[in-house]
């Protein structure tokens, strides 16, 4: 976004327009036709900082996201069938109204804008993610996975998921969301904002934003084949929480938009993670946690592969907001699961968020 942005967030984009767009359009594929909406271009640069301008990170990122759909294999097992349009391509200026004009015309099913932050500030960074105030429950679910895998690939500061009354988030007819990949000002953030490997990776990592938002086993397209990357957050249809386990977000840096918490106890309670497994074979299983002095330090994970069970205990009371290996094991194709409980020492808690197979 252009520079003249409040502190920690922006300015309203574009003139104020009465009637609101129903956000939402009822039955729709599978998968959709998605919009992909870079910000700014043309005469207007965006944000600006650190020899960079927002209009040619978020096009180029833009381009990468429509690349990796093209691609993704994720909905058929083999040639996928997303449709995508873009509100621009090339480096031309398309006004607020022309592009959410461009996505209901068309008939879009979801609508990804991407941007750079700005400000005057060098120390504001991190990453964020928008809904309109009055956005569906459906846009902020694409909203909160859109945010959780990008703070999934890049290590920088979790704003959050918001809400704002921008322009091409209140004249969308469809589930919308804005995201701001980081500060363009901030010397960290423009480090990854200026990489085209790790725009790249920004990028897949809004296609498995999308696929978790439409159910789909993640399933990213590479030169060896490709690998699958299944993620159950504690929000999604995957996840089972144990009797005891309450809702939290109290303590920053989960993955989605909240975490479950219990007390330890001489008692099982076990949260399950459930994961389609499409293949056999040998998995990478990680585990994201937000850390605390009064978490527990052996919080035992159990995992359920092919030949057997195995516990892993971890230290919860440090390496949070960051995905963490419980080991490589082999699992059959079918459900498969992972589980937490929390007995373990007592006077302590456990935190169930979000956990992650990688087929290796």
């Amino acid at each position: 976004m252009t520079s003249m942005k409040k502190p920690f967030g922006k300015v309203l984009l574009g003139a104020a327009i009465a009637a609101f767009a129903t956000m939402g359009t009822g039955a729709e594929a599978v998968t959709g036709k998605i919009c992909i909406d870079p910000g700014h271009g043309g005469s207007d640069p965006g944000a600006v900082g650190n020899g960079q301008q927002e209009k040619v990170n978020v096009l180029d990122t833009g381009n990468r996201l429509k690349t990796w759909l093209d691609s993704d294999t994720s909905d058929t097992g083999g040639g996928g069938s997303w449709t995508v349009i873009r509100t621009r391509s090339t480096d031309v200026f398309v006004s607020l109204t022309g592009r959410s004009s461009f996505a209901n015309s068309n008939g879009a099913n979801r609508f990804m804008s991407i941007h750079n932050n700005g400000f005057g500030v060098s120390s504001a960074n991190g990453i964020e993610t928008f809904s309109h105030t009055s956005g569906s429950s459906t846009s902020q679910d694409l909203r909160n996975k859109v945010q959780a895998e990008a703070i999934g690939v890049w290590p920088l500061t979790n704003r959050g998921n918001k809400t704002a009354n921008f322009s091409v988030l209140r004249n969308t007819n469809m589930p919308a969301e804005l995201h701001e990949m980081g500060f363009i000002t901030n010397s960290t953030d423009a480090s990854y904002l200026g990489s085209a490997t790790q725009r790249d990776l920004h990028a897949k990592s809004e296609m498995w934003a999308l696929q978790r938002h439409y159910g789909l086993a993640k399933y990213t397209p590479s030169s060896g084949g490709g690998s699958v990357v299944l993620t159950v957050d504690n929000t999604d249809g995957g996840f089972t929480p144990g009797s005891g386990w309450w809702v939290s977000t109290s303590t920053p840096g989960y993955f989605g938009s909240n975490y479950r918490v219990r007390g330890t106890a001489s008692v099982s309670d076990a949260s399950t993670w459930s994961f389609s497994v499409p293949s056999s074979g040998t998995y990478k299983v990680e585990a994201w946690w937000t850390a605390g002095g009064n978490r527990a330090a052996s919080a035992p994970y159990l995992v359920d592969h092919s030949g057997g069970t195995t516990v892993v205990n971890v230290n919860q009371q440090a390496n949070g907001s960051k995905w963490n290996s419980l080991g490589n094991f082999s699992f059959n194709s079918g459900t498969r699961t992972v589980r937490l409980s929390c007995w373990t020492t007592s006077g302590f808690f456990v935190i169930a968020d979000a956990v992650r197979l990688t087929k290796q």
